[in-house]
């Protein structure tokens, strides 16, 4: 099989290796696209290559990236009973290189993509639909919630499609660009704010009456959208910080104050918090067969196996009006 692998930083070579084996509990797919997720860019620049805590896949070069994975089951190991050789599935695909051929997941990893999608998979990839999924259940919004989204990428956006549909009295997004905070607005969001252009605190506390927000989810990754999310949460009402991004080990802040005096409820929202994975995922893609998820809007961008590290770049850059990229195998 053919496979991409990061040899260097910003450096992607294809390469031919065996097909891998699999499991009793495990399922071999046939990789039809898999999505460019912004989290590994620290990992297709090289400053996360051998630090302490990543994942096994990034621990030194030649590295696998991609795990957002759909594509067809090939064959299962004899423990696993629902699925079968010809299902299209994708799921929480970690366990080996995305940007390949061939992928081998644990058979409870995986669930079946909805009917509707069969003629164009890449428009099913399930992980970043779990994970918003797991992101609203941790944060147990209520009716007549004042919910803050910091970010405007390709996360947020399913995020906010998701959130629109709740009944929230108000969903304000702060970003960065103005096409894709236009964008936000189209998907549901109430208000948006520019934080290059605008004081989006004094904005936010504006609106809310000098309040503040019941949840601020941080969807960012940037020590200064962390700041904000923790300054705008109501003060000592129990208000809810949900962290939803990834974060550098080296990213400086300063929020303690904040903590102390706001007093929110502190709420870890990333994949691995999830309660039950494989619930996030039936549900994400019960929501996706509903049309609860926008994502032929939100793709903007296929490449080849070849075209990889251009992915990359272009993701890192957003030029071109780059929100997200699929990669087809």
């Amino acid at each position: 099989m053919l496979e991409a692998l990061l040899v260097g930083p910003r450096q992607f070579q294809v390469v031919e290796n065996e097909i891998p084996t699999f499991g009793d509990s495990q399922v071999l797919i046939k990789v039809h696209a898999c999505g460019i997720c912004s989290s590994e860019i620290p990992v297709f620049l090289g400053t996360a290559i051998g630090t302490p805590g990543v994942s096994f896949r990034y621990r030194s070069f030649p590295a696998k990236l991609g795990h957002e994975v759909v594509g067809e089951v090939v064959s299962v190991g004899r423990f696993v009973t629902d699925l079968k050789e010809g299902d299209r599935v994708t799921g929480f695909t970690y366990s080996g290189n995305g940007f390949a051929e061939y992928f081998v997941e644990q058979g409870d990893m995986l669930i079946k993509v909805p009917d509707k999608f069969s003629l164009d998979l890449a428009l099913a990839i399930g992980e970043p639909l779990a994970a918003t999924i797991n992101i609203i259940r941790q944060a147990q919004l209520d009716y007549g919630d004042t919910v803050l989204v910091t970010g405007d990428g390709y996360m947020s956006m399913l995020l906010i499609a998701s959130l629109s549909r709740l009944p929230l009295a108000q969903l304000i997004v702060v970003g960065h660009h103005d096409s894709r905070l236009e964008l936000a607005i189209s998907l549901g969001a109430h208000v948006t704010f520019n934080a290059k252009r605008t004081d989006a605190w004094e904005e936010i506390m504006a609106i809310t009456s000098g309040m503040g927000v019941q949840a601020a989810i941080e969807y960012a990754g940037t020590s200064s959208a962390l700041q904000l999310a923790a300054s705008v949460c109501q003060a000592k009402a129990r208000a809810k910080l949900v962290l939803a991004a990834s974060y550098s080990n080296d990213m400086p802040f300063t929020i303690g104050n904040y903590l102390q005096n706001r007093a929110p409820i502190v709420v870890p929202a990333y994949p691995n918090q999830s309660y039950s994975k494989h619930h996030d995922l039936q549900r994400a893609m019960w929501a996706l067969g509903q049309g609860f998820f926008p994502v032929e809007r939100l793709v903007t961008h296929r490449f080849s196996i070849y075209e990889v590290g251009e992915g990359y770049e272009l993701a890192l850059s957003r030029e071109c009006g780059y929100l997200k990229g699929i990669v087809n195998l």
